[in-house]
């Protein structure tokens, strides 16, 4: 396998697999990007989705070599439940993935080390060396989109758990007797608190949070409230959570995050008024990167991995 000498600085090839696009970046040791690689996500999802994988993992590769830089594995941030260990992705509704070993392929395709994780946890470590988390150690990262998922970070390491499924907060009973989640369960916070949850409340289901903000922006009650309730919901669970773990930084990142201000503040609030008889209370930000936050962090990661300085577990 092609890696330039062990002394030389470490690069990093990030990948960052969505259920539209696949973007890849190529880093240099200090982090700036070098390179750039975008192409649509496969509709038919599967092994066409590994196949557009390793195209842009071969084409990132091409431009590490030709300019002599030394890269470690090829990182790619992947949702679903994924298996970082084994290397496999075993179940991804959104990439039509089920127990396929994709670090086999795609190391075999391309001839150079691979590695998969969650794309959540991909975000929060993107954010965490070179965005809101700079200069933390220990932080949580919130993605709000389609569904609710969190990152926890521990002395610079993404806890992964026994499965690799910690920070699935999203399937916490959030509401007793709540609707039905899609996971089978009642009240889960993804019901009251996601993407569609809060389109759902607004009165509207088919225009997406964009429709809502825009609508709560022109005064409309329901649309903000839509907002302020998931708000509410997301401080009350989150911040018993943040306690226990003696967390002091909450990062939120996802689509539906942009609402913005709305949404970030009545979180900031709802924690304070849960956290009101604890010393130490928990600051939330947005996430500084946006969409950059997972393929810079898968890129990190896979610079780091080539130093051996960090953990390969998750």
């Amino acid at each position: 396998m092609d890696m330039a000498e062990a002394g030389s600085p470490s690069g990093g090839i990030g990948i960052d697999v969505g259920g539209t696009k696949i973007a890849g970046v190529v880093i240099e040791p200090s982090g700036s990007v070098v390179a750039r690689q975008r192409i649509p996500t496969p509709r038919e999802g599967g092994a066409a989705v590994v196949e557009a994988c390793i195209e842009v993992a071969s084409g990132l590769l091409t431009v590490a070599r030709s300019g002599g830089l030394a890269v470690g594995p090829v990182v790619l941030g992947m949702p679903g439940t994924i298996d970082s260990v084994r290397g496999v992705v075993r179940d991804s509704p959104v990439l039509k993935m089920t127990d396929c070993e994709v670090v086999a392929e795609v190391q075999s395709a391309v001839g150079h080390p691979a590695n998969v994780i969650h794309d959540v946890k991909a975000a929060a470590f993107g954010e965490l060396m070179a965005g809101a988390g700079i200069g933390q150690a220990d932080v949580a990262y919130l993605n709000l989109g389609t569904g609710v998922s969190m990152s926890f970070v521990f002395d610079w390491q993404v806890h992964r758990g026994v499965s690799g499924l910690a920070g699935e907060i999203g399937h916490v009973r959030a509401v007793p007797d709540g609707i039905r989640c899609n996971c089978g369960r009642y009240g889960c916070l993804e019901t009251v608190a996601s993407g569609p949850a809060i389109a759902r409340a607004a009165g509207l289901p088919g225009g997406g949070v964009e429709a809502v903000s825009a609508a709560a922006a022109a005064g409309d009650e329901r649309a903000i409230a839509a907002i302020t309730d998931a708000a509410s919901h997301l401080g009350r669970v989150l911040a018993d959570y943040l306690t226990v773990l003696d967390l002091h930084l909450l990062m939120v990142g996802g689509g539906v995050s942009e609402v913005g201000p709305l949404l970030l503040d009545r979180l900031q609030e709802t924690i304070d008024e849960n956290l009101a008889d604890v010393a130490n209370s928990v600051r939330v930000v947005p996430a500084a990167l946006g969409a950059e936050s997972g393929v810079l962090g898968a890129a990190h990661r896979s610079r780091l991995l080539r130093d051996d300085r960090r953990s390969t577990r998750w």
